[in-house]
């Protein structure tokens, strides 16, 4: 199954070429891990959970068998049927090559492995028996000390869930599924509004909701239905009133059902049906498709809430936390001054914010780990946007806001990272600098180059174009353009992928005088995301319209303010042949029904970066972070590699 979006068409793995891939792994030697290490042993063990793990099975090597060529397992594929309270099991045998071609059965010879043990936690002599909370697609391995072979195992999943919580009132009929029998009518239909079509998510983020609108008065009685090939998983519920429409969340079990099954091999159809106690006409809703990648997103994310003025974070890596967390506030700062634009080494553990915005600026240099002041606060260089470099020892700032009418030319700022003192200047050739962004790699600061005759603080550039640099040994280069300044538009807040090879940016389409309010870098209602190569050689922007594209209630409107993106630090698996990428940004999009309060939340996407330098779109639908708070604004998001215990 292909999935389509506008501007590109790419394809997470389809069930038929992942089945070929096991097969071709089936028929080659590999050299297994080490004696002793995960997924080397035989019988049940412990591993690690959903697409990333070890195999199952206990510690010790396996005996060398010097005499074959070869080794092969049977069946190659088999595909076997479950659901709660209904595991199943899989027998495989394996055969040894000998020199001369003859086979003998080595089963009980060779360790036995998986490399997903939540869904097969145990499998011993050949024989894989399943767990019965998630289906999903299994490589099952037979090696020795020298050889190896691979086969697929597919775990067809259903399951019906009734509502217990929210939904659940007033009772639901005694056999729920049996209303649905009755006479389709159209005039039923409930309307999916979110998640949006063709959204890619991450599998460990719970919380995803379904909104719907019922349709009908008439109807009384819902199924939410998650369907594909190997995914049957259908949820009956009341509506649980959001606006003028119903909200579904899915609780843990039910979303690890259709998140693990579907784990990096293609995508769901999800739909709603409506209809009344007695059945007595059905409608069903148009149908949206989502996915998954195979691996979990991982990491923290930090960012600026404007009811609090202060800096909270959520940890993807959490299997605990429930809410997002205060990192720094107005009490760590002066004691009352915001703090706002905020940047984090890719490690964590520093963080350097600034107070007060405009024409202030001042540095609070942030030990996150033990929550207190790296350094003497507030009376150093002020700055206010930073990037740090990869070591984090040193961090890239800005700061115009000193200069008689907020106009003229403007260097980038080196800062040391433990002292927050200047160590110098970078040359930017009598360009205006601004936004500046450090490539993990190190090679290139991507920037906004601000109109230097123009009257504008550092938070509200204008007539902008973006401008890099590149190392130059111990140096860097002169500035060259990346993407040009162009009458009628500012480009702004550059993101440098993980990737090291493509750049993020904003564009803004400015009223007739070409600046202004609304097109200042600030939260500009036609703030739009593109992408362009870097070095950009030839190139030409590339507009992300999946991740621009809006959702069911924003209707026509394509003012969205989709802005300030930034990346995740890793490089994930989109599925078992493709890399994927996460990134985040601030839109005042409709998040589904939910109220339209004019706030900024933070939403999500996720990129192809194999696509990424071609004229397609590379980007994903967007989602919204379920986590944050929905009466504030919220942007400004850093991401890190971890989120760093805080000592209390």
């Amino acid at each position: 199954m292909t999935v389509k979006r506008s501007g590109a068409a790419r394809s997470i793995v389809t069930m038929s070429s992942l089945l070929a891939t096991v097969a071709l792994f089936s028929a080659c030697t590999f050299s297994p891990k080490p004696a002793g290490s995960a997924g080397t042993g035989t019988g049940a063990g412990a591993g690690a959970s959903g697409g990333t793990g070890g195999g199952a099975g206990a510690a010790g090597g396996a005996p060398p068998l010097p005499s074959y060529d070869s080794i092969r397992i049977d069946p190659p594929s088999a595909t076997v049927s479950v659901q709660p309270g209904s595991p199943a099991m899989q027998a495989y045998k394996a055969f040894g090559t000998k020199a001369g071609g003859a086979e003998e059965d080595i089963t009980a010879k060779v360790n036995w492995s998986v490399d997903r043990p939540m869904l097969v936690p145990t499998i011993a002599g050949g024989v894989a028996t399943t767990g019965d909370a998630a289906g999903g697609v299994v490589a099952v391995r037979a090696t020795t000390a020298t050889l190896g072979a691979s086969a697929t195992l597919v775990i067809k999943f259903s399951s019906t869930n009734v509502a217990t919580g929210p939904g659940a009132t007033p009772a639901l009929p005694a056999a729920p599924a049996q209303p649905f029998g009755g006479p389709a009518d159209t005039t039923r239909a409930p309307q999916l509004v979110y998640p949006n079509d063709g959204v890619l998510l991450p599998p460990n983020l719970n919380g995803v909701e379904v909104h719907y609108r019922p349709g009908s008065t008439s109807n009384t009685l819902f199924e939410i239905s998650f369907a594909n090939a190997n995914t049957d998983v259908r949820v009956y519920t009341r509506c649980v009133t959001l606006e003028d429409g119903c909200v579904y969340k899915p609780d843990p079990s039910v979303w690890a059902q259709v998140a693990e099954t579907n784990r990096g091999t293609g995508s769901v159809s999800v739909s709603v049906r409506g209809t009344d106690d007695a059945g007595a006409g059905v409608g069903q809703s148009a149908t949206i498709k989502i996915s998954f990648s195979k691996d979990d997103v991982r990491g923290g994310l930090y960012y600026w809430t404007t009811t609090l003025k202060s800096i909270l974070r959520w940890d993807f890596g959490s299997t605990t936390q429930t809410a997002a967390e205060t990192v720094v506030s107005p009490a760590d700062g002066d004691g009352s001054t915001c703090v706002g634009c905020h940047a984090l080494s890719h490690d964590g553990t520093k963080m350097v914010a600034t107070l007060g915005g405009q024409n202030d600026g001042r540095i609070l240099l942030w030990d996150v780990g033990n929550k207190m002041a790296m350094a003497k606060p507030f009376t150093q260089q002020h700055s206010q946007f930073e990037s740090w470099n990869a070591a984090g020892t040193m961090f890239v700032g800005m700061y115009t806001d000193n200069h008689t009418n907020h106009s003229g030319p403007s260097n980038l700022l080196l800062f040391d990272g433990t002292t927050a003192l200047m160590m110098g200047e970078i040359d930017v050739g009598g360009l205006r600098a601004d936004h500046p962004d450090w490539s993990r790699d190190e090679q290139h600061i991507v920037f906004t180059s601000v109109d230097t005759a123009g009257s504008y603080t550092d938070q509200r550039p204008q007539k902008s174009g973006l401008a890099y640099i590149e190392r130059a040994g111990a140096g860097w280069s002169p500035p060259m353009t990346f993407v040009p300044y162009v009458e009628g538009k500012n480009r702004y807040y550059p993101a440098v992928a993980p990737t090291n090879d493509f750049v993020v940016f904003n564009e803004s389409t400015c009223p007739a005088s070409g600046s202004g309010d609304d097109c200042d870098a600030d939260t500009d209602p036609t703030a739009t995301l593109f992408s362009m190569p870097l070095p950009p050689g030839s190139a030409k922007p590339t507009l992300l319209a999946s991740a621009n594209a809006p959702g069911v209630n924003d209707g026509t409107n394509t003012a969205l303010t989709n802005t300030y993106a930034k990346w995740s630090p890793f490089i994930f698996q989109l599925d078992e042949m493709h890399k994927v990428l996460w990134a985040t940004f601030s839109s005042k999009r409709r998040y589904g029904l939910y109220k339209d309060t004019g706030n900024l939340y933070i939403w999500m996407f996720a990129v192809d970066p194999g696509a990424a330098s071609g004229a397609g779109d590379p980007s994903y639908a967007a989602f919204c972070l379920p986590f944050q708070a929905l009466d504030t604004s919220n942007h400004i998001a850093q991401w890190t590699e971890q989120a760093v215990p805080i000592i209390p």
